[in-house]
């Protein structure tokens, strides 16, 4: 029936079969409901402008109806993960340290330098054997210097005897 009742919308049925159509749309409910269905159709699709629907009045007036919610703000929670980041700063941090600190080289107990005290403004008397110590020193120095990427200086040598 409701194949009819689009044909009679259409204008496509005769006079006879649009009399027996109308009589069953005014007997039947669930025609007239389709009726109304297929009328809200054909003016969707042509665009009529009885179809606008203003619901701004509407909608606000039951906002206003609506009670007010108030709320805590919501906390943020990026401390957590701020105090890993920092964790895993210090213990890159502390890793690397100790990476450096075990690649330091062992010092040479000969090649420590010594404070000695000599007396103002004086001249002091060194031994053959200091100056061979000294000698092996500054060339402890220039070779750990070279190993090092530096360039190699050489230094002045004392002279044997009097060191100022």
């Amino acid at each position: 029936m409701k194949q009819n009742l689009s044909s009679l919308m259409d204008g496509e049925l005769d006079d006879a079969a649009s009399t027996q159509c109308i009589r069953a749309l005014d007997a039947d409910p669930e025609l007239k409901a389709a009726w109304n269905e297929y009328h809200l159709i054909g003016d969707a699709i042509r665009g009529s402008a009885l179809l606008s629907v203003d619901v701004r009045t509407e909608v606000g007036q039951a906002l206003q109806q609506e009670p007010t919610v108030l709320a805590p703000k919501p906390t943020r929670r990026t401390g957590g993960l701020m105090r890993y980041a920092m964790a895993a700063s210090f213990a890159l941090a502390g890793v690397v340290g100790w990476a450096v600190w075990q690649n330091q080289p062992e010092p040479v107990p000969g090649l420590m330098a010594q404070a000695v005290s000599t007396p103002q403004g004086g001249a002091v008397q060194v031994s053959a054997e200091q100056v061979s110590s000294r000698n092996s020193y500054l060339q402890a120095h220039r070779d750990m210097m070279a190993a090092e990427g530096l360039e190699r200086v050489n230094l002045a040598e004392p002279v044997s005897g009097v060191a100022r």
